[in-house]
């Protein structure tokens, strides 16, 4: 049965070259083991150098290898407008994602794939993230760190969440329903805590790949917009415990605007949190907190613990394990 790998690419010219190798590379190893490929290249406001290069890529592929490579060629859109546009277009009963500037495991690949085959509705893996830095205009420096599995199939918290190389059944994603293109950053995670009553979870014992933290990634950034929409995720299941100081404009206006389609009634309590007086305050240093460098954070966090001093960052973990 064949398997369709998603991408949502824009802007994406000095990626294009190592995408293009890995790609290459999986698209033989999965032929080799008998296992169909159908690339969907969803290509968002394409230069002619990327329409060029994927359509090169394309032509490598078709015809030589056990799969097939269809882009599409669309105006900017959401990364989770993409998403969806590829999975109706796909044919394949299983599915997964690629972001041009990760690296996909092989292994990994052929381990989900044989579990969705086998029974399995979502496979997730334990994946290392690298950071790349310059200094001075030089060579890329490289740290990797080795990030667990994140995805529970038993319970949802700030925690848990999916992985950027999870495997899943088409059947799961029509029970689901789409993912939700108001995301921008966090839709992944907003869709895998819908998926919950469904899901049939499997953990992959390979490393998924590498997920290349190089500055211009959508998640995992800290940043404002991924704050808001992870907030948004635990305010539509309606558990507050989880929620966490961001910018106080921005996520009313965001939950107002689109964030709560099912008119939601937000608790005083938690409205005076998000937005209310001492919203904003709460939020800056909770920012300066997360900014810290590693030492000096555990240091305050310990120190925090035994009632030494006040800090925002120990006071939502509290709240959250007060809460649940």
């Amino acid at each position: 049965m064949p398997i369709a790998v998603i991408s949502s690419l824009y802007r994406f010219e000095r990626h294009l070259p190592t995408f293009s190798a890995a790609v290459f590379g999986l698209a033989r190893k999965t032929s080799d083991a008998g296992i169909s490929v159908h690339f969907l290249p969803i290509v968002n406001d394409a230069s002619t150098h990327e329409r060029e290069g994927i359509e090169r890529l394309a032509g490598e592929i078709n015809g030589r290898y056990y799969g097939r490579m269809t882009p599409q060629y669309v105006p900017r859109e959401t990364l989770y407008a993409s998403w969806n546009r590829g999975l109706a277009a796909a044919q394949a009963p299983y599915f997964t994602f690629w972001n041009a500037d990760d690296i996909r495991s092989a292994a990994a690949f052929s381990e989900g794939y044989n579990a969705l085959q086998s029974g399995a509705n979502l496979v997730d893996f334990d994946y290392s993230r690298v950071s790349q830095t310059r200094r001075f205009g030089l060579l890329p420096r490289e740290g990797r760190v080795a990030v667990p599995c994140m995805f529970d199939g038993e319970s949802f918290t700030r925690r848990v969440g999916i992985g950027p190389f999870f495997m899943a059944s088409k059947s799961l994603y029509a029970q689901v329903g789409p993912f939700d293109p108001n995301f921008q950053v966090a839709g992944d995670t907003e869709w895998a805590s819908r998926a919950l009553p469904w899901v049939k979870f499997q953990r992959g014992r390979a490393d998924g790949g590498d997920f290349i933290v190089h500055g211009d990634n959508l998640s995992n950034t800290g940043g404002d917009r991924e704050d808001i929409e992870v907030n948004i995720i635990f305010m539509r299941r309606g558990d507050w415990g989880q929620l966490r100081p961001a910018n106080p404009t921005s996520m009313r206006a965001a939950w107002e605007r689109w964030g709560n389609p099912d008119r939601i009634a937000l608790p005083a309590a938690e409205a005076d949190f998000l937005w209310g007086p001492a919203a904003e305050r709460r939020w800056k240093r909770y920012q300066r907190e997360r900014r810290q460098r590693p030492a000096l954070r555990r240091l305050r966090l310990v120190l925090a613990s035994r009632g030494l001093i006040h800090s925002v960052e120990w006071a939502m973990a509290q709240r959250g394990r007060a809460r649940s």
